[in-house]
């Protein structure tokens, strides 16, 4: 009987970590040397530069009966991690991350730092800056043309909210990861 319920317990725990949408990764890294001219003296630092692609692997609605499905492929969400080592130890000493998103006006870099995050559009123009509030589901926005309470929804998109006084409404505005950049 304490094997039958040994079994029926691997089972259960078997088939609860089954249930993980699969996803598609593909990492790439490259290390570079760059010599710089520091106060006189030329030094020697290490970038490494850490692209990663991901999408979830989906398969068509339409063919959610038949055993051969047709695969859908959903956006590509990329994430540059660029690492500096500006000694000579084996570690890192800072790290900046970039993702791409796009919305109906173009397409944008979120480059992180300290405090939340910058937005930069494709020229690398800042156009605006995200603080992450006290409450780390959210973050307080300011841009040129308005500011807004932005988040990150269960897609990965970051949505904005903000009051238009032209239009008297709240307007959401979302911006979608990218790969075509």
């Amino acid at each position: 009987m304490k094997y039958l319920i040994y079994i029926f317990s691997l089972l259960l725990v078997t088939g609860v970590y089954a249930q993980d949408k699969p996803v598609d990764k593909v990492e790439e890294t490259k290390t570079k040397t760059v010599k710089v001219n520091k106060d006189g003296e030329i030094v020697e630092n290490k970038v490494k530069v850490t692209t990663s692609k991901t999408q979830k692997v989906m398969t068509s609605p339409k063919d959610s009966s038949t055993i051969n499905n047709n695969r859908v492929f959903p956006k590509v969400k990329v994430t540059k991690t660029i690492s500096v080592d500006n000694d000579n130890d084996p570690f890192y000493d800072t790290t900046d991350k970039v993702i791409y998103y796009t919305d109906g006006n173009g397409k944008y870099l979120f480059t992180s730092n300290k405090k939340g995050f910058t937005m930069s559009d494709a020229e690398s123009n800042n156009i605006g800056y995200a603080a992450r509030s006290t409450n780390n589901e959210y973050y307080i926005l300011t841009m040129d043309n308005y500011s807004g309470v932005g988040y990150f929804n269960d897609d990965g998109n970051f949505v904005v909210e903000y009051y238009n006084a032209d239009l008297e409404m709240l307007v959401t505005k979302e911006f979608k990861t990218d790969t075509k950049f």
